[in-house]
This record gives structure tokens, sequence and C-alpha cells, in this order.
């Protein structure tokens, strides 16, 4: 269900089409309307085997997505809300073939087509994760295989001119957030979020709408414990993309998929029962490698739960699996939710609802705004430019509303990043708190647990430090201007919280 603003934009579309003509022009806003009205879109993307069909299956609670290589990794797959749950194939040149789920309602190895044909695959599923946010999970960036390049460079809207690339940019501008994959950040992956943000019309969104995900953590330290390397070096690559994505969150993938996805049973936990009774120099020889796991003679297990072991948990999560049985956590219920606190998913599906999904409503709003803008300036023999005109003044009063202030505190940060304005640290982290943090008193930068009173006098005094330093004469325009609108955010946050709603 659309929110107020996106109502709002919504409302400029039924009317423009209540004047057009069928043609060019009302196929456009038609397309704007119908991605105004639907659910979220998050794109999961990255390079090949960085783990983003698994992380999917984590966020769907479901394993479905394709993580083998096969003709399912080669194509974009959106995952949408329906009770009734099928597959649907959509085809270049616009028609569609409907494919059955395999038992266990896996997907097929074979959609019937030649790959080449489909424009992309689109799976209904009755899945609650699905509700709010339409998940789409792309073949890899930077991949040897220049098919699969070019099916997401396509759908990200990276390609050139193309047939292919002209028909995918248009599945691109429906995606509202990105979610990007980076077993470790190369000049390649900032190339690519560069460009991802361009596709909002200089509108430098992603530091709202993308969030990185350092994956695969586990395979960052030969032995031992991974998190303090993965913290630091997703540290330095939130540092590096700079105003490119909203944060980096390190993540063990696999983990959070077996933690999420009901695939650890308990004969899995019993068969790590089984590792933990061994001696701990033994057990050490064991996890040395994969081969080494599965071709020891130092425990009773067989090959076929060394498999079902390696393949839910990797040797880092046997490890830690290991060291709960021993601590005293018995039985896959137990183990299932330490699992997930191990593999730094909780942390990312905060990141993605407080960054996304709390923003939705504005972030739709604004990128409907940006594209019924652009076409009003389009001119055309298939255009009705007279018609498309009169859209403006009516935009105009939707960019003024309040709500939408949030996403020009997100442009004064980029503004910030980017080096057009000079701002002294310790006003740099205020408004970085004010653009990213997810709580009233966090955006002020109090603890969750304060009050009302207390983020109000924070606020006020925040308020009162950017009127400061908006009428320092020294400050150029540009400066000024950033003042002024993170001023009046940090009045409006003063206002809810004297109010009572924080």
């Amino acid at each position: 269900m659309a929110g107020r603003l996106t109502s709002q934009v919504v409302a400029i579309c039924d009317e423009a089409l209540g004047r057009l003509q069928p043609g060019e022009a009302r196929t456009m806003i038609e397309g704007v309307r119908a991605k105004l009205v639907e659910p979220l879109r998050v794109a999961v993307a990255g390079s090949v085997s960085s783990g983003k069909s698994t992380l999917v299956n984590a966020f769907l609670g479901q394993k479905i997505a394709a993580v083998d290589a096969g003709e399912c990794t080669r194509v974009v797959t959106w995952f949408r809300y329906d009770p009734y749950e099928r597959i649907e194939v959509v085809l270049r040149d616009g028609g569609t073939k409907t494919v059955q789920f395999l038992p266990g309602h896996r997907m097929p190895e074979s959609f019937g087509v030649p790959v080449e044909q489909i424009g992309r695959v689109v799976v209904y599923l009755s899945n609650e994760a699905l509700r709010n946010a339409a998940i789409i999970d792309t073949p890899g960036l930077n991949t040897v295989t220049a098919e699969n390049q070019a099916a997401t460079a396509d759908f990200l809207g990276l390609a050139d001119g193309s047939k292919e690339s002209v028909d995918s940019r248009s599945a691109m501008t429906q995606a509202d957030a990105l979610v990007f994959l980076m077993p470790h950040v190369r000049t390649t992956d900032a190339d690519v979020l560069t460009q991802f943000r361009s596709l909002f019309g200089g509108s430098d969104l992603s530091a709202v709408n993308a969030v990185g995900v350092l994956s695969k953590i586990d395979k960052l330290v030969a032995d031992g414990d991974p998190w303090p390397t993965a913290r630091r070096l997703a540290e330095r690559a939130r540092e590096e993309l700079g105003d490119l994505v909203a944060t980096v969150i390190p993540v063990n993938g696999l983990l959070a998929e077996t933690a999420n996805c009901d695939q650890f049973t308990e004969a899995d936990a019993a068969a790590l029962r089984q590792l933990a009774s061994l001696d701990e120099m033994d057990l050490e020889d064991m996890v040395l490698s994969q081969t080494d796991f599965l071709d020891s003679d130092l425990s009773e297990l067989s090959r076929e739960q060394r498999h079902r072991l390696l393949g839910r948990l990797d040797l880092r999560g046997i490890q830690v699996g290991v060291q709960l049985v021993q601590q005293g956590v018995v039985g896959a219920a137990a183990l299932l939710p330490r699992f997930r606190t191990e593999s730094g998913f909780d942390p990312l599906g905060q990141v993605v609802q407080d960054v996304f999904l709390r923003r939705s409503d504005a972030l739709k709003a604004h990128v409907g705004l940006c594209d019924l803008r652009r076409l009003t300036y389009l001119r055309s023999d298939g255009l009705a430019a007279d018609e498309l005109m009169t859209m403006r003044a009516p935009l105009e009063r939707v960019e003024l509303d309040p709500g939408l202030h949030d996403l020009r505190i997100v442009d004064a940060l980029n503004r910030a990043y980017r080096g057009d304005v000079f701002l002294p640290e310790a006003l740099l982290g205020d408004l970085r708190r004010l653009a990213l943090e997810p709580t009233a008193a966090r955006r002020v930068g109090l603890g969750d647990a304060a009050i009302p009173s207390d983020v109000a006098n924070a606020a006020a005094q925040r308020a009162q430090a950017w009127a400061v330093y908006e009428n320092d004469f020294r400050r150029s325009p540009d400066e000024r201007r950033l003042a002024g609108d993170v001023r009046e955010g940090f009045e409006l946050l003063w206002d809810q919280a004297a109010s009572g709603v924080v």
C-alpha cells in the first residue's frame, strides 16, 4: 500500500493519465505509477561467488534461491509475495512461461528455454518477508562469464545502449535499493556503486538506498575468530566507499542461511556432539581444510554427515558449533539462535529495516518525483509536451513536503563527503547521525533509553550549534544552505520530541 507521500505522487500520475491519450507519455507515466504502488524493491548484487543467493535465502528465511552454478544463477530473479506460489519465466520477446517447483520447493535446474531468451524470472512466494519488499537476486558482476556480467550489468542499468541493456535498464529503474556484496573492496565495486547512484538523476541517494556487505568473512583468516579482522576491514571499506553506501556490514552468509532457513536438524546437532567429544588436537587436525575434514579417520561420522555439516556450516561454522556444544549448548533449537548471532545477519537486517524500509515512502516518492520531473522536460513527437508541463506545479508542491526533508539531510551528507562544503569534524558527526541513525535519540547523539525531554533538549542544542554555523559570515552560500537544512532537521526533531513523538 502506498504511503502518504507516494499517494500524493500517484494522484499526480492519475490526474495526468486522465488527460493523456494512449501513447509514449501515457505509457511512461503508467510505469512510474506502477512502481509507486508496489512494495519496495531491493536488489542484491556483487561479484561472482560473493554469496548473493545465500544471503537472499537468509533474507527470505527459506532456501530457494539457487546457489550452485546453473541456469538459475545466470538470470535476474525476482522474489515477490503472492498466496498462489509459482515461477514465471518472462521472455525477452514479452512472452511468459509458468514453471513448476521441484520437490522440496526448489528451483528447477532448467527453465525449458535458452537462457539468452530470458529477461527475468519471477518467483511468487507466500512468504511474509516479501509483503513489504520484493527481493531481486542478480548474477555476478566482474566475472569471466560474459553472459553473467551482461545479465547483471543490464539489470543494474550499467551496460551500453544495446537492446538487452535497454530492456533491462527498465527493470533496474524499478529497484529502489541495493544490497551490494564484496568479499573485499575493489575499484570496480566503487565504479558499480557510482553508476548505480547515477540512475537516480543526480539525486545522490546511494547513502540512503545502498548498503555494502563484507561477505564470506569466515574466509578472511586461516584459523581462529575472523570477527576482529572483519570489523576492521568493514570500517575501512566504509571509509573508502564514502557516500556511495550507508554503511558496510560484515556477514557470514552461509551461517545466516543455515540459521534462518530451518536446514539444521537434530541429526546435525548430534554430529557436532560427536566432534566435540574428540581430542582437541585431533579436532584441530580435522578442520585444517575441507579435504582433511572429509577424509580424516579420526571421527566415526560418515562422509554423508560430514558433507551435510560442511554444506550448512563450513569449517568456521563447525568450529563455532563444537565450541558451543562444549559450553553446554545442546540441540538444534538452542544452537540456531547462536549461529544467527555469530553470522552477523541481525545487524544487516536492522540496517535494511532502518535505512531502506523506514524511508521507503519518502524514497519511493522522491524517485517518482525525479522520474516525472524529467518526463516533463522530454520533447519528442510521441510525447504530449503541453499536458506534461502541467505536472510541474503539483510536483513542486510535493517536493516542499516536510516528509521529504529526511532525504535533503542525506543529500547534505553526500555534499559534505564529496567536499562540496567544509564542515568541522563535530558537525560532520552531527550530520551523519541525523542522516543515518534509525531513532530520534540516536540522531541527537543519545542512547535509545533517552526520554523525550532529553531528546528535545539535545535537538535544541544541536539546532543552535548549526544556527551559529549558518549565520557565520565566513561561510559560503552552499555551506549556509546546507547548515539551514540541517538546522531545520534538528528543529523538526525538537518539535516531535517536545510533542512526545519520538
